[in-house]
Order: structure tokens, then sequence, then C-alpha cells
């Protein structure tokens, strides 16, 4: 299935295309979006051109991947992942790139919007995620979106030379549906 545009009240989420290019390549997160995700700050995907360059061939190839946009700005990406179509199941990541975008709602706002997208339009019974056990702004932002704690992975991430739980987290389609 193509990946479409989607919108919501304030962004745009635009699947990788080569008319974005540039924009694309001149958009670097913070340091702390990368501690977020679990790499190590001097460990950055894309330090280089050519590993920009790496990275954005292959999300040409991903389907559920979108760039968010909020006007002309690039403020993050979002996707959904390793889905299984016998399960109907799926994994849901999001990052936003820099702090100025931190703490408006604008988290729960591309939930609400790609959860919407997969138990509507690809028919899925449930997405889950993993989140740094220290990403609690994160944690807080899912939990009001819907999503319930389901256990933890202890020692599951290594970054900066020390050890970190992942916490999964998850929501089934009636528990989106009963939000609503």
């Amino acid at each position: 299935m193509k990946t479409t545009e989607l919108k919501s009240q304030n962004l745009l989420y635009k699947p990788p295309s080569r008319e974005d290019y540039e924009v694309l390549r001149n958009t670097r997160p913070c340091d702390e979006f990368y501690l977020m995700v679990g790499e190590s700050v001097d460990d950055h995907k894309y330090k280089t051109d050519e590993q920009f360059e790496s990275n954005f061939v292959a999300a040409l190839e991903r389907d559920n991947y979108w760039y968010i946009f909020r006007g002309s700005e690039v403020i993050g990406v979002v996707f959904i992942h390793s889905i299984n179509l016998t399960d109907k199941h799926g994994r849901y990541a999001v990052g936003i790139y820099h702090e100025a975008n931190w703490n408006q709602g604008l988290g729960q706002e591309i939930c609400k919007t790609v959860l919407a997208y997969a138990f509507d339009e690809l028919g899925l019974h449930k997405i889950d995620l993993k989140v740094l056990e220290y990403n609690t702004r994160a944690i807080a932002s899912y939990k009001k979106s819907g999503f319930i704690v389901e256990g933890k992975l202890r020692e599951n991430a290594y970054i900066n030379h020390r050890w970190h739980d992942d916490v999964l987290m998850s929501i089934l389609s009636r528990e989106y549906y009963a939000l609503r």
C-alpha cells in the first residue's frame, strides 16, 4: 500500500520524496533528540551527507513513514514498522527534532493522527512501542494518547556507556475507539 500524505490540525505528514530532499538534508535534530531515541550523542545517524543520503534512500523504500512538517519546517519523523498483517499488529515510532516543538501537545496530535491511520486505514488491532525509561516526557504523552504500560525490557539499550531499560507500551483498537 502506497503511503499517503496525512494532515492534522497543525501538521502535515509527508512520505519521503526527492522534492523535499534539500529541506530534509538541511534539518538536523538536536543532541537531546538522539538521546531520547537511544543513540549516543557521538553516534548521530546523519553525521555526514553520505550517511544522510543512505538513510534517505532507505526511507524512500519504506511504507507508513512520514516526515512531519509544521509549515515549511520539518519538525520530526513518525512511522509504523514491523507490521504483521496476520496478527494485525504494528510498532509505532516518533521523534520530534527540536526542543522548540516540545511541550506543545504536538506529540499527542501526531499520535492521534497516525493511530487513526493505523486502525482505520490499515485495519490493525494493536499498536505497540518501546520507549527509553528516562524519556518521561514521551511516556506521559503516550499515556495521554491511550497507551498502556505492558512491561519493561531490563537493560535493553546501551547508551553513552550505560545500560537503560525500555518500557513497552501498547494500545488496542477498541481502546483507541473508546477514546475518540
